[in-house]
């Protein structure tokens, strides 16, 4: 079990690298899209999210990746589990399921990038789970 625990470590870790480098370096329109949808939908001025909460959670996108690639898998898949599970509450309450491919209005739809994150919320919880300590610390 370790070795396909290792692999689906490294998969998840690869899937976080990604999304976090994507953040940083790659054209992200969802931010831009749930500041917009805040500010449309919930009248919340919040101007910060973009880029500010985008690099925010693109740092803790690659450290979760980073403490998945050298062995700390129980906080690299409880990271990754923190920041699926937050995508998730994004896309039910802010983007809606089927998100925008673009900030332009008019722009095709896909639901892609939510069932990304359901299907890698269960990777990081798989990992994260398998790699808790199973022994209880003795008390002597």
């Amino acid at each position: 079990m370790t070795l396909a625990l290792r692999i689906v470590g490294y998969v998840l870790a690869a899937f976080m690298a990604f999304m976090g480098a994507q953040k940083f370096f790659g054209a992200v329109p969802i931010f831009q899209i749930i500041e917009d949808n805040l500010a449309a939908q919930w009248n919340v001025n919040v101007p910060w999210v973009e880029p500010w909460f985008k690099y925010f959670t693109g740092g803790l996108e690659l450290v979760s990746a980073l403490l998945l690639v050298i062995g700390r898998r129980f906080a690299g898949g409880g990271l990754a589990l923190l920041v699926l599970v937050g995508a998730v509450v994004a896309h039910l309450t802010i983007l809606g399921v089927s998100t925008p491919m673009s900030n332009a209005p008019g722009a095709e739809s896909s639901p892609v990038l939510f069932m990304m994150a359901l299907a890698f919320l269960a990777v990081a919880a798989f990992v994260a789970w398998m790699s808790r300590r199973t022994a209880a610390p003795s008390a002597g």
